[in-house]
């Protein structure tokens, strides 16, 4: 136990580190591609109305529906008032948040263009372009295709500079079973790497807090006689 003075400076600190994340946050896209679609205007304009059942089953796989009104935990930057949607699809475990993009349900698509990692659920039977949505982000893309019932094949497109990560790889074909919990942690894992990239270094949330109590103790600490 370390006794520390108090002042208005320690307490203007404390409350600063009260609105320090004490979890990592990260917020991803999640794009289908319909039967068909090509072009950027398509795709983002797909609603859930006109998804496939697969499609949907996995969204709600990969996290639970939250009301974006009423939410109290992270959001990943959406606005509350319905501009954004209803709801949107949220994941937490003891030190980590995260938030899909939902494009099919979400009246806007500015989120999208905005996101490191793109999940791509592609229906068109052919190859779906990195490029496709446009934007300087969706540095990482993992791609899904149907195959046989209960099946799926994976891709993975990641800029070069982006160091390799997984679980999952391009090439692989995986089980409904086990697909969404592992584009999960892939995309994770992308988020992370992309992280990296830009930043050149990763400080997670638990580390950040930690080195701003060890400031504080050091500038309040109380003397002892």
């Amino acid at each position: 136990m370390t006794p520390l003075k108090k002042s208005e400076s320690l307490y203007r600190e404390i409350k600063t580190l009260e609105r320090i994340q004490a979890r990592e946050t990260i917020k991803m896209a999640v794009v289908y591609v319909g039967p068909g679609q090509w072009s950027e205007a398509e795709i983002l304009s797909n609603t859930r109305a006109d998804t496939s059942l697969s499609y949907q089953s996995f969204v709600r796989s990969l996290g639970w529906p939250v009301d974006l009104a009423t939410f109290n935990g992270y959001i990943g930057k959406l606005e509350r008032d319905g501009s954004d949607g209803e709801i949107c699809y949220y994941f937490a475990e003891e030190d980590i948040e995260v938030v899909f993009h939902d494009a099919t349900t979400m009246p806007t698509k500015r989120h999208i263009g905005n996101d490191h990692v793109h999940i791509i659920w592609n229906e068109s039977n052919h190859y779906y372009r990195p490029e496709t949505i446009s934007g300087d982000f969706g540095n990482v893309q993992i791609q899904i295709h149907p195959l046989e019932p209960g099946e799926f094949g994976i891709e993975v497109y990641c800029e070069d500079r982006v160091r390799p990560f997984g679980p999952l790889v391009g090439g692989m074909v995986v089980s409904s079973d086990v697909l969404p919990g592992a584009v999960r942690a892939t995309a994770i894992s992308g988020h992370r790497r992309v992280t990296q990239a830009l930043f050149k270094t990763f400080v997670h949330p638990y580390a950040m807090r930690q080195d701003v109590i060890n400031r504080i103790a050091e500038r309040h600490i109380a003397k002892t006689i």
